[in-house]
């Protein structure tokens, strides 16, 4: 069975990886640039795993509770990263 926080970290890292791609499917442009893509993933995992570190996640109920929450920080941490940027 896995580790409870290794369950968080990786959907943390599924969650930014999912709306990376999905930020870029949406693109207008339909340019795909591996050199974006490549930075927009390192800047999203580091965020959600910058978010998730300061997580306490000793009260969490179940292994499901943790792949939720590594998803929505995933998915939160690279909307910020993107929004900030803009």
């Amino acid at each position: 069975m896995a580790d409870i926080p290794i369950l968080l970290v990786a959907a943390a890292i599924l969650g930014a990886g999912l709306n990376v791609v999905r930020g870029h499917a949406n693109d207008p442009s339909k340019q795909w640039s591996l050199k974006k893509i490549t930075g927009g993933l390192i800047t999203a995992v580091l965020g959600s795993l910058a978010l998730i570190s300061v997580l306490d996640v000793t009260n969490i109920g179940g292994p499901i509770a943790l792949v939720v929450l590594g998803l929505i920080t995933g998915f939160g941490a690279d909307f910020a990263l993107a929004k900030a940027k803009a």
